[in-house]
């Protein structure tokens, strides 16, 4: 497990093991967005992973995924990220947190009534409730980003991801299917990058050195957004001094021609593409469930960091029994589709298993 126990220091930050805990949605919070009891048992029983990163948290009251998201658009919510951080880092993980904006994927009842932003009404589904950003909506959003990063560094969290994939609302303005605008904000790539490289800019000033700045980079789809072109906005990202990337899709999975290690998912292959071709630290991600997966994909080099998401929500000790070199004892995710953890959490089966074995 040498590959996995190797600490990081990124731009200063001190990571004490190539494992991160992936940012997967709780739906734990209510109205207020804030933290509650469940989020502080959720992330406290999950210890091991080097980097802890905070599920997907809105920045603005009208691009919320769920009723039941997680915010920091609020100063009310600070309290209750203070003392998540805290104990994220307590428990020897760096405290990390995704800030999120829903745009077209929020709804008119997940937004309690406010109407969803889109980068274009073109390209947007038909019957779909919502509103084409003006350039003063934009700026507005990327302030929001600003100034929950500014929240979450009051928090106490030291790693910062700007969430910009998933059809999320970066990727809805990196993507030519969902981006059809003909101002500065669309058309060419330089256009449909525009909205990403200013919105890095702005959140890195706002932060100034107090965190890592990252990105989640949708880097391709399967129609659409080419790898070509996420390498080219992670080549820009990285001209504008980003220092680690984690990558994952756009809207979709893409079919890669050629895969660096064909044991892996084309998603962790990837985050080896953009990491060859920009030489940036790299978290990669891909259905990474067995000790041994993990372990490979780090000491092979193909990323920096391995991101671990179902199967640690299946087994919270996965990081502590990974980095033991116990990955037997390991209780693996089966891979539900779809994930009941997502859709009833107290039917995952796994989970159903180990209570019934406490009882």
């Amino acid at each position: 497990m040498k590959s996995l126990h190797t600490p990081l220091d990124i731009h200063g930050l001190k990571i004490p093991n190539r494992i991160v805990m992936a940012p997967l949605a709780t739906w734990f919070s209510d109205e207020s967005g804030k933290v509650n009891e469940k989020h502080l048992k959720h992330y406290g029983d999950r210890k091991g992973p080097g980097l802890m990163i905070v599920e997907a948290t809105t920045v603005s009251p009208e691009g919320r995924l769920s009723e039941t998201q997680l915010g920091l658009f609020d100063d009310n919510q600070i309290e209750g990220h203070k003392k998540l951080a805290a104990l994220i880092e307590s428990n020897g993980s760096v405290p990390g947190i995704q800030i999120h904006h829903a745009g077209g994927k929020a709804t008119v009842k997940t937004n309690y009534g406010l109407l969803p932003l889109v980068p274009s009404r073109k390209g947007v589904k038909e019957g779909k409730e919502c509103r084409e950003l003006t350039v003063e909506d934009i700026h507005r959003i990327q302030r929001d980003f600003a100034r929950a990063a500014e929240r979450a560094v009051e928090s106490g969290y030291k790693y910062i991801e700007l969430h910009g994939a998933h059809g999320y609302l970066g990727t809805q303005f990196l993507s030519p299917l969902t981006n059809k605008r003909t101002d500065g904000y669309g058309g060419s790539l330089s256009g449909r990058q525009r909205f990403i490289l200013e919105l890095f800019s702005l959140v890195e000033k706002a932060v100034n050195g107090r965190a890592l700045v990252s990105i989640r980079l949708g880097a391709a789809e399967k129609e659409g957004l080419t790898l070509e072109e996420g390498i080219d906005t992670a080549e820009k990202l990285k001209a504008m001094g980003i220092k680690i990337v984690n990558i994952s899709s756009a809207h979709s999975i893409p079919k890669l021609d050629e895969l660096d290690d064909d044991r892996f998912s084309p998603l962790l292959n990837m985050g080896a593409n953009v990491k060859r071709a920009t030489g940036l630290t790299v978290i990669g991600v891909g259905g990474i469930k067995k000790a041994e997966e993990a372990v490979s994909a780090v000491e092979t080099g193909l990323i920096d960091m391995v991101a671990v998401g179902k199967a640690i929500l299946c087994d919270p000790r996965w990081a502590e029994r990974t980095l033991a070199g116990k990955g037997e004892e390991i209780e693996l995710c089966i891979g539900c589709r779809p994930c009941k953890w997502f859709t009833e959490p107290e039917k995952c089966p796994v989970r159903v298993k180990r209570e019934k074995a406490v009882q």
